[in-house]
C-alpha cells in the first residue's frame, strides 16, 4: 500500500514509529527493505511530518517484524532506541514542564496524538506511590506482549531522557509471566522489572514525580503545550468518525464471544453512551460492528467439520442454537448446516 494524502490525515499510527521499527530490524541483521515491500510501504512517506498508518496497517507491520526476529525481545530493543524528540510536540512537552509529574500527565493527556491505540490511566498506591497503568486495543497475543512491553519500558526511558540519570523510585510491572528474554531485559533496564503483577503499569514514587527535568522552560512548555492543544482539538474531531474503525480493529482481535457494548466502551476507554453516539453518527450499531465479526467468525469455527454447530453456537455467545441459526441465516441467507454442506450465500457479508 503506498500511503496517500488522504491517508495520512487518517487517525493512526504515525509512520516514523514503523521507520524506527525498520532500524531496530536493521540492527538485529534482518533486511527491514523487504518488511517495507510485503507491507507496500515507502521509507520516505513513513518519514512525513504527517504520515500515519491506520491500525490494521500498523499490526501488519508490528505482526511482520515479530515473524522475523521471533519475538526476541523487540519490544525492549524498540523502546530502548526510541529518543523522546521523536514523539515530536507530546516528547518537547515533557521535556520542558517543570516536573516528571507534569511531562508524565502531558504524555498521558496527548498520547492520542502518537498512540491512539493505547489507554493510559493513573492509579494511587497509598500515600508515596503511583501506577501509571497501560491498557492497548491489540487483543491477546504477540502483538499486544510487544506494544505493551515497548510502551511500558518506553516510559521508563523517557524517564531517564528528561532526568538525564537512572530514574530511582520507578518499578516496571508486568501482567504475565517472564518470557524467554526476561533475564537480558532485566539487565538492561534502568528499574526493577517484576512479573506476575495485577497490572501492566511503571510504579513511580512519589520523590521521582515531585524531581524537576534537567531541561525545564516555561517558554519552551507553553509553545509545546499550545501545539498540543492544537493538534489535539484536529485530532478529536478526526477521531469522531474514526470510531468504528477502532471498533472494528478490537473487535477484529478478540477472542469469541465478542464484549458487550459496555466491554468495549470500557477497552476504548469512553462512556457506553458515548461510543453508542459516535456510532450511530457513522450510521451504524455496535450490534451491526458485532454481527461482521461474528459472521467471519462463524464461518471460520463451521469450517472445522468436528465442532457441532451446537458448540459453535456457545462459543460465539448464543444462549441456544436457534437463535444461532436464524443469526447465521440473516447474515448469509443459509442455515449453519446448509452453510456447511457446501452451499453459496446469498446476502452475506
Amino acid at each position: 500500500m503506498v500511503i496517500s494524502g488522504r491517508a495520512w490525515l487518517t487517525p493512526g499510527v504515525p509512520g516514523i514509529y514503523v521507520v524506527l521499527l525498520c532500524d531496530v530490524l536493521a540492527e538485529l541483521g534482518h533486511d527491514p527493505a523487504s518488511l517495507l515491500r510485503e507491507l507496500g510501504l515507502h521509507r520516505q512517506e513513513l518519514l512525513a511530518p504527517e504520515s500515519r498508518l491506520p491500525l490494521d496497517r500498523a499490526n501488519a507491520a508490528a505482526e511482520a517484524a515479530l515473524a522475523r526476529v521471533d519475538e526476541a525481545g523487540l519490544g525492549f530493543r524498540y523502546a530502548r532506541a526510541m529518543r523522546i524528540t521523536l514523539h515530536g510536540p507530546v516528547g518537547l512537552l515533557a521535556l520542558s514542564c517543570p516536573s516528571i509529574d507534569d511531562g508524565l500527565e502531558a504524555a498521558r493527556r496527548y498520547l492520542g496524538l502518537r498512540a491512539p491505540f493505547l489507554n493510559v490511566w493513573r492509579d494511587p498506591l497509598g500515600e508515596n506511590r503511583q501506577a501509571l497503568c497501560l491498557r492497548t486495543d491489540f487483543g491477546p497475543g504477540p502483538v499486544r506482549n510487544f506494544v505493551i512491553e515497548a510502551m511500558v519500558i518506553g516510559f521508563v526511558y523517557m524517564l531517564e531522557q528528561l532526568m538525564e540519570a537512572s530514574p530511582g523510585g520507578a518499578e516496571v510491572h508486568f501482567q504475565g509471566p517472564p518470557p524467554a528474554h526476561a533475564a537480558a531485559l532485566r539487565g538492561t533496564v534502568p528499574v526493577p522489572v517484576r512479573y506476575d503483577q495485577p497490572r501492566d503499569a511503571l510504579i513511580l514514587s512519589r520523590e521521582l514525580l515531585a524531581a524537576r527535568p534537567r531541561l525545564a522552560d516555561p517558554q519552551a512548555e507553553a509553545l509545546a503545550r499550545e501545539q498540543c492543544e492544537l493538534e489535539f482539538r484536529r485530532w478529536r474531531a478526526t477521531q469522531e468518525g474514526a470510531m468504528p474503525e477502532r471498533v472494528r480493529a478490537a473487535l477484529r482481535d478478540q477472542a469469541p464471544p465478542l464484549p458487550d457494548l459496555a466491554g468495549m466502551a470500557e477497552r476504548l476507554a469512553v462512556s457506553p453512551r458515548t461510543l453508542k453516539r459516535r456510532l450511530h453518527q457513522a450510521g451504524l450499531s455496535y450490534r451491526e460492528l458485532q454481527d461482521e465479526v461474528r459472521y467471519r467468525q462463524a464461518r471460520e469455527m463451521l469450517a472445522d467439520r468436528d465442532q457441532r454447530i451446537s458448540e459453535v453456537a456457545y462459543a460465539l455467545g448464543y444462549n441456544d442454537v436457534a437463535n444461532f441459526s436464524r443469526a447465521f441465516k440473516r447474515w448469509s441467507g443459509l442455515s449453519p448446516t446448509e452453510y456447511r454442506v457446501g452451499g453459496v450465500p446469498t446476502g452475506g457479508r
